[in-house]
């Protein structure tokens, strides 16, 4: 740049935020007309290439103060890509002005996620060399950017893994871990498995690269890791670790199979869900209607619905609390009497029929309410905990009746009801334990992701263990 330079390139050069404003004076299009082409050397870019290192702290100060009028002037130039196809935070992450950069993503978080040269980000370029300090303040302010890929489908965690940046690696996966917004379970899953364009992941560069503290790393968060997904080639981690004795080891006792071993079990395949979904039509159309009766609601019409199934459920437990004609009371001058006014104080005065059909009337509204309750409740981790005790909520609702059931009923109908009641508590009862565990409904992928799947691995853990 020491050639035909002009005016405004000396201006970013020297950082004079007095001589850059006396040329938009002599020439007020003079910025308009850099913005005006698509790749070009903003003084944005000019001011990223200065080396600050030996510059004092005053100095540095005046170049920080000249890059924020410029982003006040021409918020634009943050954007623009130069002939190399950098932008200028790009710059400044390549030359170590970790404070320029700061000072752009503080101005403008969206910076951070500027695809450049390659599709390559920011955030792409602070993992490629290390910068943790960089990394971890840019997913704090656009922790989007963690999605974020690259010509080569790569996140910022292949780079991490690809450079052998350990440190890089472990900020981005502390972050996902720590991760609490809405979606971080599924994020954390999806990112820590993603493909690049040869289908390797994270996991399968590690060991490409014979990188042992990233496979460690990887390998000791098994329920988020896959560990018999393949590549292009059909190679699993395992596959590719053939020539290292300890990683195999390592793999192995992670529960890591061979390509060979998979290519007929269907279970492995990424379409084993959709095939095996197809063959229990009844239980998955039901598990899909509640799905899409749950995505069809809005926001609003959910708030009014759950009001009206609270409302529901609140009279029909009032109904056990206080059912119509009221309850028979003691008799408080004789308490210790066997008379038959004591005997049924607290029950309900109305006859056998008459209490049947009120319960029978009653459960079927609090079965219904009950559902649309169950069904209103979005996907989350808060279903099961609301789930649960609505069902027990039956349960509560049948206790009571049985307790406030008319003395002496003892004909055959009314014992018919009082099993049909038992029936239905012993319905309710299961339901509610089961049902939180249901894919779909609860917030627990299922029983066999949670449950058997790290039984079984600690199984073969055992047995390979054993076998060593």
């Amino acid at each position: 740049m020491a050639n035909n330079v002009s005016p405004l390139e000396e201006a970013a050069v020297s950082g004079d935020i007095d001589r850059l404003y006396a040329l938009i004076q002599e020439d007020p299009d003079i910025l308009n007309d850099v913005d005006a082409k698509p790749f070009a050397n903003t003084p944005l870019h000019i001011a990223a290439f200065v080396d600050l290192k030996e510059h004092p702290n005053q100095e540095l100060i005046r170049y920080l103060s000249f890059a924020n009028e410029i982003m006040l002037l021409k918020p634009s130039f943050a954007l623009k890509l130069n002939p190399q196809g950098f932008s200028p935070l790009h710059l400044a992450i390549q030359n170590s002005h970790s404070k320029l950069a700061l000072c752009l993503v503080d101005m403008n978080k969206e910076l951070v996620r500027v695809k450049g040269r390659e599709g390559t980000t920011p955030l792409h370029l602070a993992s490629q060399i290390g910068d943790c300090d960089l990394l971890e303040h840019f997913l704090w302010v656009c922790p989007g950017s963690i999605e974020d890929v690259n010509s080569r489908n790569e996140t910022a965690l292949h780079i991490a893994v690809r450079n052998q940046q350990f440190d890089s690696l472990r900020v981005l996966v502390g972050w996902l871990k720590s991760n609490t917004r809405m979606g971080a379970g599924r994020l954390e899953f999806s990112i820590l498995n993603k493909r690049d364009m040869a289908g390797n992941t994270i996991l399968h560069l590690s060991v490409i690269n014979h990188d042992m503290k990233s496979l460690d790393l990887l390998i000791n968060n098994p329920y988020m890791i896959c560990l018999n997904w393949m590549n292009s080639e059909k190679k699993t981690v395992l596959d590719e670790a053939a020539g290292s004795a300890d990683m195999v080891r390592k793999l192995s006792k992670a529960g890591a199979r061979p390509g060979s071993s998979l290519e007929d079990d269907p279970t492995e395949r990424p379409a084993y869900g959709l095939i095996s979904k197809s063959r229990h039509g009844y239980l998955y159309a039901a598990l899909n209607i509640i799905r899409r009766i749950r995505g069809d609601i809005s926001d609003t019409q959910r708030d009014g619905y759950f009001v009206a199934a609270a409302l529901i459920l609140t009279a029909v437990y009032q109904s056990a609390l206080s059912p119509p004609g009221g309850l028979y009371q003691a008799d408080g001058s004789n308490l210790n009497s066997t008379s038959s006014l004591n005997s049924a104080a607290g029950k309900s005065v109305l006859s056998n029929n008459n209490f049947t059909f009120l319960s029978i009337i009653n459960m079927a509204a609090l079965v219904w309410a009950a559902i649309s309750f169950v069904m209103l409740i979005p996907a989350g981790k808060m279903n099961a905990m609301l789930i649960a005790p609505t069902f027990y909520f039956g349960f509560s609702y049948i206790y009571s009746l049985a307790l406030i059931s008319p003395p002496g009923a003892h004909d055959e109908g009314f014992k018919l009801k009082n099993a049909g009641q038992l029936a239905f508590l012993l319905f309710i009862v299961i339901s509610g334990i089961i049902i939180p565990y249901v894919p779909g409904i609860s917030p627990f992928p299922s029983i066999k992701k949670y449950i058997l799947r790290p039984l079984l691995k600690m199984f073969r853990r055992s047995k390979n263990a054993s076998n060593i």
